[in-house]
């Protein structure tokens, strides 16, 4: 396997950590904020985190970043949604 190869892969996978605990904390996060409007806003930033993580991955493969992978990045923040408001 070459290096570049490796390097990308190595580059995902801590791009895809960082931003899943983040992105998770902040879902956790909605869930005992308690101002007006914190809730909604939290999980946005939840998903607009694993959007541009999806994206950043993407990229650091040459990747186009227009896929329906992009969907997985909004998992945090449904998780989040889902714990929050249906459960």
């Amino acid at each position: 396997m070459q290096v570049e190869r490796v390097q990308h892969w190595v580059m995902s996978a801590l791009l895809l950590t960082v931003a899943t605990i983040f992105a998770g904390g902040m879902s956790i996060l909605a869930g005992v904020a308690d101002g007006a409007g914190a809730k909604p806003g939290l999980l946005v930033i939840a998903a607009v985190v694993g959007l541009a993580a999806m994206t950043g991955v993407r990229l650091i493969n040459g990747r186009s970043p227009v896929t329906p992978w992009l969907a997985l990045g909004l998992l945090p923040a449904a998780v989040g949604f889902w714990f929050h408001y249906v459960r």
